[in-house]
This record gives structure tokens, C-alpha cells and sequence, in this order.
């Protein structure tokens, strides 16, 4: 055998070989950072293993209390670094069914008994490295459940982020410099959270699977306002947004009277800062949100101090919007190139899609439209479905969607929508739980815009749903509605 071939094959063995499982648990007596880290003689705090960690290494937490961790280590593309709870952490000792009141708040402690339960985790300079299966409450100094700063290629999955109760301002769930690339949020769940419950920033994130539900501005232990509203906030670029269920968010959960109406949203987008604050080349996708204030929020006004375009090319595709209290999607100053096709849009209080103030080039197609307007409803005239000002009608383009009723207002563009439907049923699988897949017959089968394809070629039917969509391929396999019938 060559020896430079013999050599290499047993530096890459060794490498292999280095790959160590060590544990923490400070439940057991003999726990000490001084220890070898095994399940006999455990290190004692999640800062040591973080610190002692080499690419390929797993470091278990057990269940217990512990603090916050800084995570500083450099895993690889093929040895990552895992810190992980024993398993998924329990979320039974949570009461969700119990709506905050802001003047009594009741926060709702970890478990220790039963899940590896921490302050959260700063990221700072950190890479291939996977955060897993962990309770993160009560975060105290620092700054939301998760702050990620320079880093790369991090992972935080099947977390329980829930009354984080931070300090004024450092609020949020996960929160993110703008140097953070290649990141993945997945199947964690979001309660009572104060702030953005996930933000983005960087490059190239995958948020997926996530829930997040009764976000609120207060620290659900003391009461005191301490800022930040919204399930997510996108900022970066090149994220795929996909796969989340947003639901339940209320103002009454909320302070109101010293921060004035939170806005309550499923996704913002902006730059106030236009140094920190952009978005770009974002995918929302097969999201199901339900009980917001608006779905999508974008706003460019940084585009006159910078000069550049800072809010642009974002495609919402595929999604359930259902029950928003103000107008669902606002495109607005100066927010240009968004796609929006194949949703559901449903139940909403007011437009479902306002597109305003020099928001050029947008492209509405293939959508369903049902029960919107209902605030005019009320009063005897409801509003149509798509707002589309003087300012933003260069290159706007609308057509192949559904309405289940007729309107006269605003109205209908005389070079658009020639191949739109007016006060037909959609007939979907079961409305009344949200269930949006369509029935045999329906008129959004077969109806859509020859140009879109479904990944194996076929036509796109109208609406988030191809039909034949199996209930165990449906979005929303997060809430287990009842049976719906055929």
C-alpha cells in the first residue's frame, strides 16, 4: 500500500474515531465540569460541553435547570456539533388554552422534572453547530430565546420556546445580526412569546415546521412592556419560508394602552434602518395562519434615504391566510415584485390585498378570495378582494383568481381579471375548520394559468391546493381538525 494513502486513511479514521458523546446533568450529585463528561460522571453546566465540543461531538443535556450557554465552537460540514435535551421536551405543563391578561399576567414556569429547560443561547462566531430539544424560558439579561451574531450553517430544532420574559428591548424568540448565513429553524413551537417570535436576517435561512401562537409585548411574569410584536420578521435574503402554522395572536394579550395597537402579524417586512433592515428573494410557502392582525406587512421606506431598492422580488405561494382583522396582505411604499398566487385567502375583516404607494410589478394569480370584506359586509356592501392604487398599477398583473361573491368596489381594472371568477363557490372539502383542498366539481380545478406547473408539469388549479391533495399532504397536519367529509 502506498504509505501516503496508508496515512491518510488512518488521519481520516482517527478523525472518525475522535467523534465522543458526553452528557450533562446537574440533577446528578456527582455533576462536575472537572468530571470526563460520560453518563456516570456527567459535566455540570451546558457552558463546559459547549466549550469543550469538537467537530463530531453530541453533548446530551438531561433534565434539569440550567442557565444560558455561548456557543463559540466550529463543527464542520460533516461533523457537526450537537447540543441536545434528552428528547423533545414536554409541553403538557403549559396551559395554551389560557389567554393572558396583561394587567394580571400568569407565566408559566419550565419543567425541569422532564425537559432539559435553559435561559436560551447566544451563537457568536459559531459554526456547524445543531441545537436541539430543549425548554427555553425565562431568559432574563439576555437577549431573546436564541441570538445568533456572526455565525454560520446553525441549526435550532424541536425547541419549546415559551415566556421568555426578557429585559425592555431584547426581546424575541430567535434574533439574528445581519452576518448569519445558512441557518434552519425547524419544527420548534413559539408561546407567549414577547417580540418577533422568529427573525431573519443574512442569508439563505430555512424556517419550517414551526408553530407559534398568542405572541404578546409584556413579560408575562412582572407585566412590563418590554416591546416587539409578530410572528416573524423577515430581513435578508434568499430565505425559504415554508411548512409554519401561525395562529392566535390577540391584541387583548398584549399591552395596548401605553404601546398603542400592536400590529400583530404573521410577516413583516421593512427597513426603517436601511443598513440592517431589507428584504429580498424570499419564499413564503405552504404557511397556514390563522386569528392575526395582517398575514404579510412590507414597507420599503428606506428606499429614499438609501436610494436603492430594499423591499423586493418576494413570492407568497400556496399559503392559507384566514381570519385577518385588517387588510391581509399590504404591499405598500415602495415594496415592488411580489408574486402572490395559489393562496387562500379567507375571513378576512377588510381588503385581501391592499397594493399601495408605489408598489409596482406585482403579479396576483391563481388565488381564491372567500368571505372577505366582512366589515363591510356589516354594514351592507362588501369590498371586493384586490386594491391596486394609481401609484402601483405599472406592471401590475391580476388575473385567474376566485371570488365567491360579486362587488363594485374598488373597482375591477378594466385590463385585468379577464379570466376570473365572480360570486361562484369554490366548494372546498369543509370551510368551516379550514379545510381549503377542493371538492370534485369545483371550478377552481382545471381554471388556473396555463403558465404555472405543478412540479411534475401539470397545470395549477386555482387556490393553495392541488385537487387530489391527501389529507396526510395537507398543511395543515398541525392541527388535526375532525374528519372532513368527502
Amino acid at each position: 500500500m502506498n504509505p501516503k494513502l496508508a496515512a491518510i486513511g488512518l488521519m481520516s479514521l482517527s478523525t472518525l474515531v475522535h467523534a465522543e458523546t458526553y452528557y450533562v446533568n446537574n440533577a446528578n450529585p456527582k455533576a462536575n465540569d472537572t468530571n470526563p463528561g460520560t453518563s456516570e460522571a456527567p459535566w455540570l453546566t451546558i457552558q463546559h460541553g459547549a466549550d469543550q465540543a469538537k467537530p463530531g461531538d453530541t453533548v446530551i443535556v438531561m433534565p434539569g435547570s440550567y442557565g444560558r450557554t455561548l456557543v463559540k465552537a466550529q463543527g464542520t460540514k460533516d461533523q457537526p456539533i450537537v447540543i441536545k435535551g434528552n428528547s423533545v421536551p414536554s409541553q403538557a405543563h403549559v396551559d395554551k388554552s389560557q389567554l393572558l391578561n396583561p394587567e394580571e399576567p400568569v407565566c408559566f414556569p419550565g419543567n425541569p422534572a422532564l425537559n432539559s429547560v435553559c435561559k436560551g443561547f447566544d451563537f457568536q462566531g459559531a459554526g456547524f453547530v445543531r441545537v436541539e430539544n430543549f425548554e427555553i424560558t425565562d431568559v432574563g439579561s439576555g437577549t431573546g430565546g436564541v441570538f445568533l451574531k456572526n455565525a454560520e450553517n446553525i441549526e435550532v430544532v424541536k425547541s419549546f420556546f415559551h415566556d421568555l420574559n426578557p429585559e425592555k428591548f431584547k426581546h424575541g424568540g430567535i434574533v439574528a445580526n445581519p452576518e448569519v448565513f445558512n441557518v434552519l429553524i425547524k419544527d420548534n413551537t413559539f408561546f407567549r412569546c414577547a417580540g418577533a417570535n422568529i427573525q431573519t436576517s443574512g442569508e439563505n435561512w430555512i424556517v419550517e415546521g414551526n408553530e407559534a401562537s398568542h405572541g404578546t409585548n409584556i413579560n408575562t411574569a412582572t407585566g412590563e412592556l418590554v416591546g416587539g410584536e409578530d410572528a416573524m420578521r423577515l430581513f435578508g435574503k434568499g430565505h425559504i419560508i415554508r411548512y409554519n402554522y401561525f395562529h392566535d395572536f390577540y391584541e387583548s394579550e398584549s399591552d395596548c394602552k401605553t404601546n398603542g395597537s400592536p400590529h400583530l402579524d404573521a410577516f413583516q417586512m421593512f427597513s426603517v434602518h436601511p443598513d440592517t433592515q431589507y428584504a429580498s428573494n424570499i419564499l413564503i410557502e405552504n404557511n397556514y395562519c390563522v386569528n392575526l392582525c395582517q398575514m404579510i406587512m412590507s414597507s420599503d421606506t428606506g428606499r429614499t434615504k438609501s436610494g436603492t431598492d430594499l423591499v423586493h422580488d418576494i413570492t407568497i405561494r400556496n399559503n392559507v391566510f384566514k381570519g385577518a382583522r385588517a387588510n391581509a396582505l399590504i404591499i405598500g411604499r415602495g415594496s415592488n415584485n411580489f408574486t402572490i398566487e395559489n393562496n387562500v385567502i379567507a375571513d378576512g375583516d377588510l381588503l385581501a390585498i391592499n397594493i399601495s404607494e408605489d408598489s409596482p410589478n406585482a403579479k396576483v394569480v391563481n388565488n381564491i378570495f372567500y368571505n372577505n370584506g366582512i366589515r363591510s359586509a356589516g354594514k351592507g356592501k362588501r369590498t371586493g378582494p384586490v386594491g391596486v392604487d394609481a401609484s402601483s398599477r405599472e406592471g401590475y398583473v391580476g388575473d385567474y383568481n376566485i371570488t365567491n361573491y360579486d362587488f363594485t368596489y374598488p373597482p375591477k381594472l378594466p385590463d385585468q381579471d379577464a379570466n376570473s371568477q365572480y360570486d361562484v363557490d369554490p366548494l372546498f372539502v369543509n370551510e368551516q375548520i379550514g379545510d381549503y383542498r377542493l371538492r370534485e366539481g369545483s371550478p377552481a380545478i382545471g381554471a388556473g394559468d396555463p403558465s404555472i406547473l405543478t412540479a411534475d408539469g401539470k397545470k395549477r388549479d386555482i387556490g393553495a391546493f392541488q385537487f387530489g391533495t391527501t389529507e396526510g399532504e395537507w398543511i395543515l397536519k398541525f392541527i388535526q381538525p375532525e374528519k372532513s367529509p368527502n
